[in-house]
Order: structure tokens, then sequence, then C-alpha cells
């Protein structure tokens, strides 16, 4: 069975297992006696096993196997959850996370049986239920020879099998070509959920070692689960009978398999004498068997063969490319592409009647109908938007098991609270804001967090309190890391700038809190005292800085000395297409986001004041600091001074800043198009380009930048 098709929904839903047993495994640890928790566990792991059984993967059945084992002694009252056996359970989830990782890079999970927690597994479900484990063993019990041809339950059902003509040709052609002929009936336990999967996976072992020419029921049959729990086929092989009924019953949830060396002799004669059985019997009984019986062979031997064919992996990465979209979201857009049919529909309609011109009543019909078709590309973009929204709870979900381990690894009592998990983002911003969440939260940890003693010194809890908080503003995205911990020591990080040489003292006395926190985001600059395994290497608020403002973003501190510290991380909704005010400077086109547009403001040049020899506007109570367009792009100024000028006043967070532009052309959707690597910028004003109606090409400026 070529199972290379499913390899996308395998990597999709084993990350939702994984993600789910972590959470089970956090909740266990706090409440060990709660069974719901046991059996949500023991279900994922079950089905888990099930899965990695399916595709192949052996080495993760086997570990997903043992912890089902240990789950099912826990479930049955037989041993107790210790902290021991959780940390051993996060190593099986670490351990399957490796496989997972291997299958998407080359759709095969490694060669490492983790022999070290297996055995750790096993250790503490003896020491736990008091005697050694000897579920391992049960299927070897099985594979005595002696006991595939008796009892009656295990019934020799192949030799009920009909033949079609063709399958009585190959049955012949293979035994002259010296190969032996087996029929095989293999049962499979009644509780399990996949028969099809078990079904081919034993197509696929015994394929290993010869050819299936006869199926019963059919190889269709059995792919839509249309059988009972027993299946039989016909296989010629030059293996041992032991061989084919070894790798058979080596496949899971695989109750007994029976089977025995036959005749093509014997074969034909037993199949004359039952079609002269078959010819007396009664039309119901006929039709019964009919049912029963395969379909002619004329697509089966080549299905058996394209599955086998297919079993060559190419090696290419697999990523996952599934977003789950709720269905209301897809009703939205399926109902705007409708309105956009009509809308054609409508276009076509006038051009036919316009006789060759276009009238008055036309031409009004006519921009009706651009103007209705604006309209419908506008709610069709915000409709395929949202069907690329989604939670980042998918991200944050593995916090909590990091900062247990971080806990353990620093000697810290801590705790995470997040809030906001439900708030969306596109997927293409979701897959990459990881790191730099991960990143924050790891500097909170091992630099925020003071220890248990100092806390207690000075007056705090000693469990400290790390809270990620996610919410939309705007046309942005904040999310918040904050910590109750030591915050930043700013004297701390002067003194270690001036001790690199990056600034003087002279310098650093002049320097603002924010100019002075600025430095932890430079590359390899570092406050920890030893470099470990957390951090210390001088990595880490540099890959925050770069990877945010790659998705067009930005982040900024905010810290009190022995109070604690807030990142404040702002993400745009989407990265495609935006909402946009076009705006000329010196005759060229800009494009800014309106997300960050509070207001914009027609003012005379002699209101323009001069704070610290900085330009400055005061409206509404606030002073406002101006910034130039035409200085900012090196544009050729203008050679006399305007009386009357148009600002555009923008907003970051609680900041807030004056943008002097030429002209103002309207607002405008636009599709942002990455510059790559074409225009060296060294402030980053320049986010990208989109192209205009006209063909023309507008820079778009991120006035997040500016601040």
């Amino acid at each position: 069975m070529d199972v290379s098709q499913y390899l996308e929904i395998f990597i999709d839903e084993t990350n939702g297992h994984l993600q789910n047993l972590s959470d089970c495994i956090m909740s266990l640890e706090k409440d060990p006696e709660n069974m719901d928790t046991i059996n949500e566990i023991f279900r994922a792991a079950h089905s888990l096993k099930g899965m990695a059984g399916t595709m192949g993967f052996k080495r993760m059945q086997r570990l997903t196997h043992d912890m089902e084992n240990v789950f099912q002694e826990v479930r049955s009252g037989n041993m107790s959850v210790t902290s021991g056996l959780v940390d051993v359970l996060f190593q099986c989830l670490d351990a399957i996370d490796t496989y997972l990782e291997n299958v998407k890079e080359s759709s095969e999970e490694g060669i490492d049986d983790n022999e070290a927690i297996i055995q750790e597994l096993n250790d503490i479900l003896a020491a736990g239920t008091g005697s050694a484990p000897a579920k391992e063993e049960k299927p070897a019990e099985k594979e005595d020879p002696a006991k595939h041809d008796n009892g009656d339950r295990f019934q020799k059902k192949y030799l009920d099998i009909e033949f079609s003509e063709k399958e009585k040709e190959e049955l012949r052609v293979s035994e002259e070509k010296g190969m032996k002929l087996y029929g095989i009936t293999v049962y499979i336990q009644e509780d399990c959920l996949l028969k099809a999967a078990r079904a081919f996976l034993v197509f696929k072992a015994v394929e290993d070692f010869g050819n299936i020419i006869v199926y019963n029921p059919t190889s269709q049959d059995i792919e839509d689960e249309k059988f009972g729990f027993d299946f039989s086929f016909y296989c010629a092989s030059e293996a041992e009978l032991d061989k084919i009924l070894e790798v058979s019953k080596a496949v899971s949830e695989i109750e007994e398999v029976v089977g025995e060396k036959v005749e093509y002799k014997e074969l034909t004669a037993a199949a004359a004498k039952k079609e002269e059985e078959a010819a007396a019997a009664a039309k119901e009984q006929e039709q019964k068997k009919e049912a029963a019986v395969p379909v002619p062979a004329a697509g089966v031997k080549p299905q058996a063969q394209a599955q086998t064919g297919k079993k060559q992996t190419t090696g290419k990465p697999v990523t996952n490319r599934t977003v789950r979209v709720d269905i209301e979201k897809l009703d939205a857009l399926m109902n705007q592409v409708s309105e956009l049919i009509i809308a054609k529909n409508s276009l076509v309609s006038i051009g036919s009647t316009s006789d060759g011109g276009v009238g008055s009543s036309n031409s009004q019909a006519f921009h009706e109908q651009i103007e209705y078709l604006e309209r419908i590309t506008t709610g069709l973009h915000e409709s395929v938007m949202k069907v690329r929204m989604v939670p980042i709870e998918s991200v944050v979900q593995k916090f909590p098991r990091m900062i247990r381990d971080l806990s353990k690894k620093l000697d810290k009592k801590m705790e995470l609270y997040m809030t906001g998990e439900d708030t969306e983002l596109d997927r293409t911003v979701v897959d990459q804001i990881g790191d730099p969440l991960q990143h924050l939260l790891r500097n909170s940890a091992d630099h925020g967090l003071e220890s248990a003693e100092l806390r207690r010194k000075r007056g705090k809890p000693e469990t400290g309190s790390i809270h990620l908080n996610a919410f939309q503003e705007g046309n942005n995205v904040i999310i918040e890391v904050s910590d109750d911990g030591n915050g930043i020591d700013t004297e701390n990080v002067k003194n270690k700038a001036i001790e690199r040489g990056l600034i003087t003292p002279e310098q650093g006395a002049a320097l603002s809190q924010k100019e002075i926190i600025d430095f932890l985001f430079m590359p390899s600059f570092s406050m920890a005292k030893q470099i470990s395994d957390v951090s210390g290497r001088g990595v880490g608020l540099d890959v925050v800085k770069s990877n945010i403002e790659a998705l067009g973003g930005d982040v900024e501190v905010k810290s009190i000395l022995g109070e604690g510290s807030k990142f404040t991380v702002r993400l745009p909704l989407t990265l495609a297409i935006i909402q946009a005010l076009m705006v000329e400077v010196r005759g060229e086109k800009y494009a800014i986001s309106l997300g960050s547009i509070e207001t914009i403001e027609e003012i005379l040049a002699d209101e323009i004041k001069f704070v610290q020899a900085k330009e400055v506007i005061h409206i509404r109570g606030m002073v406002i600091p101006l910034i130039r367009l035409d200085q900012l792009l090196d544009c050729e100024p203008e050679e006399e001074e305007k009386e009357s000028l148009t600002v555009i006043i923008v907003r970051k967070g609680d900041k807030f800043a004056g943008l002097i532009v030429d002209e103002l052309n309207g607002q405008q959707e636009i599709v942002i198009k990455s510059l790559g690597k074409y225009i060296n910028n060294s402030t980053k004003i320049i986010s990208g380009a989109t192209v205009l109606g006209d063909g023309e090409v507008a820079l778009i400026l991120d006035v997040n930048t500016l601040f």
C-alpha cells in the first residue's frame, strides 16, 4: 500500500496528538488522580500507535506502544503517577517529535530506537506493578506454526475462495517458475479501529517476499472496509511459510494468521468441486456467495503492483501546508465568489447592449457595476484573509511545557499565565512567530526572574509569574511577554556597552533608558555571567528583533528595576494585501498603511515650534514631533517653503509623529511585493513595493521604523 499520500495528514494529526499529550501530562502532574486525563492520555497514545503503525513507522509505534502499556496499568489502578514518570513521558514526547521532524524532512522516521527511554518506561512499569513487563513477548508466543492450522475459531477461509481463469493461470505460471504457493487467512482483533489499514500493512509486508495473486475480499472492498475481521489471500513466494506468517503477525492488532503451502493441482481440483456444488445451490445462496467472491482479476494484480511500485520515497521535505478553516468562513467566501460571477455577467450584458458606443444610461450602469465589483473584490479579499487567519494558540500551546522544563533546569519556581490564545494572525506570520516568542519567554525565565531566596528577601512570592497576553489593536496584533522579576539594570547594560567599546562613558551619560535597552538587541550582546544551554551566547534578542522586523512588526521594552519587564511585540494582521493611503513626495508616489494613521492635519508653516532643535507641532494638547519625508528620503529640497503643510499623524502604541508630505492621492487597496535584496535600505523605512493600476510602482513606507 502506498501511504505517502497520507503523509501530510499524518504530520498534521500527529502534531495535534503530541500537543494534546503534552497538555494532558502537564495537567496530570498537578492532579495525578484525574481519571479523565489518564484516559485521554491513553487514547492519544493509542491513536498515535495506530497511526504510526499504519504509516509503517515501527520505532514510533514501539515507543507509543510502551507508553500505552504504562497508562494501561495506571488506568487499571496498578500503579500511580510520579514525578519521575512525568519526566520520562516528556522524554517520550521529545523522541516522537524528533521522529516527526525526520518524517517531515525525508518521509522516514530515522534510525534511533530510543532504547534508553523504552528501558526507563519498562523499569517504571516493573517498579510500579511489582513485576517485569511481558506485554512485548505475547506476540512471539503466537508465532508457533503449530497453532496456525487448528482451533474452531481460526478457520482456513482461503480454501473457500473461488478463482477466475486469469487467477488460475497466474497461480499455475508462478508454480512452474519454482515459486511456492501459500494460502493465508488473517484475523484482526475485534477492537481494531482501522481494519483496512491493518490489512494493507499485511499486504505491504508480504509483498516484500513475494506477489499476492488472489484477494478475498477484493483489495477495493478491503480499502473501503467492506469486510469483517478477517481476510484471505494467495501469494507466490520463494520464502518459507514461517517467514510469511511472521511478517504478517508482526503488524499490530493482528490476532492470528493461519496458512499453509498449497499445490496448484489440489487447488484446481477443489475449485472444480466447489463449482459443481455452487451450480446446484439455491439462487439466494449463490447471490450471497457472489458478494464474497473477488471481482474478476482484470485489475487485481496491476493494482497490487502499482502499490508496491509506489513504495519508493522521494526524500523531499514534507511541510504542513494545511489550514483548518471554520465552515462559516468558507460559506462567506463562497457567497463573495457568487456575487463576483453576478457582477461579471452584468458587465458582459452592458457591453453587449452598448451598440458600439456607451450612451449615458449605459455609462451610468457601467460605473454602477464597477463600484459594485469594487465592493465585491474588497469583500472577497477580506474573506480570503479570514480563511488564512489562524489562532496563535497553535504556537503558544507548547510554552507551558517549556516553562516547566526551565523551572527544573534553572531551579526556579515559575508559572506561566496565558491570555488571548484565540487571537488570530495570518498563517505565514503564525508559522514564524514561534521562535521569537520562545526567546522572550526563555529570557524572562533565565534573566528576568530572581532566585527563590532573593524573591523572599524582596517580599515577593517564591513562584515567579510570567505573562503572555495577545490581543488585536486596529490592523495589528499585540503580543506582550512580561514578568515580575528583577527588571533590566540599565546601569549594568551601559557599563557592558562601554566595556565592549560600543560607546564612551561621556556618550553613555547622555543616553536615555530606551537607548540603553536597545543594546540588548545587538548581535552577540549578552548580560549572562556564564554560558549555559539556556543563555549566555548573545544569541536571542537580536534574533527576536530581526525575525519580527522581517514580518513587518516591531518590538519595544519597558522595564522597572526590581519590579519586572514587559516586551511588546506588534505584528501586522496579514502580510499580503493592505489598505493604504497614497501620498506624493516630490512627484514620487508612496503608500502608508491606514492601520498606522491616526489623523491628517493641515497646518500653517508658522505653527511649527522647536524643542531641543527638533520641529514639533502642538495639536489638541499633544506635542508631536515632525518628520519631513523629503529629507528622510533624500529628495531635492523645495525652492521655497509652503505656507500650508499637509501632515499625516501616525501612531505606534502610545507614541505619535507627524509626516509632512506634498500631496494626498486617496485611499487604495494594495498588494505588497517584497523588494528582496535589490535595495540596501539601512533605515528600513521602505518595507516593500506595490504595482498601481496604471503600472507605476510605488514604495511602501513602514512608519514603525520612525519611532
